[in-house]
């Protein structure tokens, strides 16, 4: 058996989110935006005192950015940071991921860097991240900043 997956919609798409990496889901975070920052960064959020990055795929997904209304609080390796969802949609253990050429060109490209399986559920497909997710997002920021404005960050940037 698989670890279960939280699954939540962006968009659009349905992912899962491997339990173990979420510790808390939040709604109504009140986001601050950051000047300057690539288009994944939504802002910043303070959370029990700590400031916390959110971040948004929308970008990455093609889609209109919309306001934060829910997050995950993700612990990754290294970084702790907020992902900005739509909605949660429930809990979903999976038995067996389906072979990798049965779903590979159907994950949405801009975050096939992050998804490690893909599932069948309730008559559509759930990508489930990767565990570290927020530490790959987190490394692809890492890159410098573009000179004035917010920098758009595509599916074809470098973030990995």
């Amino acid at each position: 058996m698989e670890e279960q997956l939280l699954t939540v919609r962006v968009g659009r798409y349905l992912f899962g989110a491997p339990v173990s990496s979420v510790t808390e889901i939040l709604a109504d975070t009140g986001v601050t935006p950051i000047p300057r920052t690539p288009s994944i960064v939504a802002g910043v959020s303070v959370v029990r005192g700590q400031p916390l990055m959110i971040l948004s795929l929308r970008p990455l997904l093609n889609l209109p950015q919309a306001p934060v209304t829910m997050a995950l609080r993700w612990g990754g390796r290294r970084s702790t940071c907020l992902i900005a969802v739509d909605r949660v949609e429930g809990l979903y253990t999976p038995d067996q991921p389906l072979p990798p050429d049965s779903w590979m060109g159907l994950v949405p490209e801009g975050v096939t860097r992050w998804v490690q399986d893909g599932f069948r559920w309730r008559g559509e497909w759930l990508w489930a991240w990767t565990s570290d997710l927020p530490d790959r997002l987190m490394a692809g920021l890492q890159q410098p900043m573009a000179p004035a404005g917010r920098e758009e960050v595509g599916a074809s940037d470098a973030i990995q």
